[in-house]
């Protein structure tokens, strides 16, 4: 009787425990959908009605990632959210259906993040090229390629996952070995949806980065050599001849209009020699390019430094059973990560409104309008 009974409490409190579970997940799916939703909603919205915005090639990237991500909000997570709150168990062809849904947006956002770095590398290699031949139809052409590769990398995963379970597993004899297949398996998900992605990501912005460290080194030599030439020029300077006048008959314009152009060229001269004072430490030319690259690689470091915080975890998490960790804290452990990565899409809309003024604007004045 007393064991019936510890075992009843036993059970009571693991029934409990697991509502609550259910109901803090279902509470966080819900939320993060929601605003990932309503956030790439405003920055499409932004998009479609700013002209401004339309104008920036860039902005094409931006558009196609804010797609992917609400794409990711309105059908990735919350079929998630169903399998695992109704504990759905699907086979066949509703399987294969769900693990393209899930995974198709979440490879299109990552692939679409490369293109966004490559775009960056071009315009701080040759800006010159970059600026004349840059165009939404190229822009297009790249995004079309991408979005074709997404959907067909996307089913990488469950045809790998097909081959293991129709033609090796049933060959096994002992459950040992089938468990560590199963364990492969899973490895394998994390580095065919994770891991390769990531290290494309990660390998483009170290070429990205080690680029934008040698125009910096650039504009370092530029900026001595201009400092010494400046210099030099400083010292063999010679002064300017007054601006005089002649009076005469073949002057036209009266003595008023003369006076005032004597006083403007002596302002202009002024102006001229203390601009040059300024220009003989660092070219204007070269202080404005030089702080659009600083921008240009803080936005995109910001943007891809979110994306890889929000997609390391699960690459972590997936090697514990490899180190002896139990089923549960692994299972515990994954869902936390998965709900992270979808976490980056919610955040993605505010890191457009916190870098780039148009969006910044655009949001607000959608915001103000409806309340």
């Amino acid at each position: 009787m007393a064991s019936n009974a510890v075992n009843a409490f036993n059970t009571s409190e693991e029934e409990t425990a697991e509502r609550t579970r259910m109901i803090v997940s279902a509470f966080a799916y819900s939320t993060i959908a929601l605003i990932t939703v309503v956030g790439n909603g405003l920055v499409l919205t932004v998009y479609c009605t700013n002209g401004r915005v339309r104008k920036v090639p860039f902005n094409r990237y931006i558009l196609c990632l804010a797609i992917a991500d609400f794409m990711s909000g309105a059908v990735a997570l919350p079929l998630v959210a169903s399998v695992d709150f109704f504990k759905l168990v699907l086979t066949g062809g509703a399987h294969f259906a769900f693990e393209w849904a899930v995974r198709f947006p979440l490879l299109l956002a990552s692939f679409i993040i490369v293109l966004m770095t490559v775009d960056r590398y071009k315009l701080v290699n040759d800006p010159i090229k970059y600026e004349t031949s840059k165009s939404n139809a190229k822009n297009d052409k790249a995004l079309i390629f991408v979005l074709i590769f997404s959907a067909a990398y996307a089913s990488i995963y469950y045809v790998t996952l097909a081959i293991v379970f129709w033609t090796i597993i049933p060959r096994l004899g002992s459950r040992e070995q089938e468990s560590t297949i199963i364990a492969l398996v899973n490895m394998s998900q994390v580095v065919i949806n994770v891991a390769i992605p990531l290290a494309i990501i990660i390998i483009v912005n170290v070429m990205f980065l080690f680029k934008f460290k040698k125009e910096l080194d650039k504009f370092g030599a530029g900026q001595s050599a201009s400092s010494s030439g400046g210099q030099g020029c400083a010292d063999q300077s010679t002064p300017s001849p007054p601006f005089t006048t002649v009076h005469g008959p073949e002057i036209t314009e009266d003595l008023a209009t003369i006076t005032q152009s004597t006083r403007t060229a002596n302002n202009d001269h002024e102006a001229d020699a203390t601009k040059g004072q300024r220009a003989n430490t660092e070219p204007v030319s070269a202080r404005i390019r030089r702080r659009k690259l600083m921008r240009i690689t803080r936005n995109l470091m910001i943007l891809v430094s979110v994306y890889m915080l929000c997609y390391l975890p699960v690459s972590i998490v997936v090697c514990l059973p490899l180190f002896g960790f139990g089923t549960d804290t692994f299972l515990r452990a994954h869902q936390v990560t998965i709900f992270i990565i979808f976490l980056n899409s919610a955040i993605n809309p505010f890191l457009y409104a916190a870098t780039s003024r148009a969006y910044k604007q655009g949001m607000k004045r959608i915001i103000c309008r409806r309340t």
